[in-house]
């Protein structure tokens, strides 16, 4: 199984599986509810490989997750549409789209003695806005 990440804006992001370790759903439902909430929310955790480019063609889309987090909440910029699709056999098996998320935590976490460096991302929905939020799967092959 792998991942892909796409974040449009400016400084696109796309990762592939090679970058894309795990990704965790949250539907986040009031734990002090005793029926159905309507104050439901929805967020996306992303762990991820830092594939540097050196030069090279591929962008450092990684980088590009490091300048969103810093975006300040004024600027329309801050909320993007994040999507993720779930590979299995080399086809789509879920896809999971927050059209208006934002960034809770961005870190990066890198070993000067491997040389590996690894990123965690947490994005959240638009709470205003969870209703757009869109799970979609049994896609045929691509």
């Amino acid at each position: 199984m792998g991942f892909r990440l796409e974040i449009d804006g400016s400084g696109p992001v796309k990762l592939s599986e090679r970058c894309i370790k795990n990704v965790e759903f949250r539907s986040e439902i009031p734990e002090d509810s005793n029926a159905r909430a309507t104050d439901n929310g929805a967020s996306l955790k992303i762990w991820g490989k830092m594939l540097f480019s050196l030069g090279g063609e591929e962008q450092d889309s990684t980088l590009n997750l490091a300048k969103w987090s810093v975006v300040p909440s004024e600027s329309a910029d801050s909320y993007r549409k994040v999507k993720v699709d779930v590979i299995s056999a080399s086809q789509v098996v879920r896809q999971i789209t927050l059209p208006n998320a934002f960034v809770m935590e961005y870190s990066e976490s890198l070993d000067d003695k491997t040389g590996v460096g690894e990123f965690y991302l947490h994005v959240k929905q638009k709470k205003d806005k969870t209703t757009d939020t869109a799970i979609e799967g049994g896609f045929s092959g691509e």
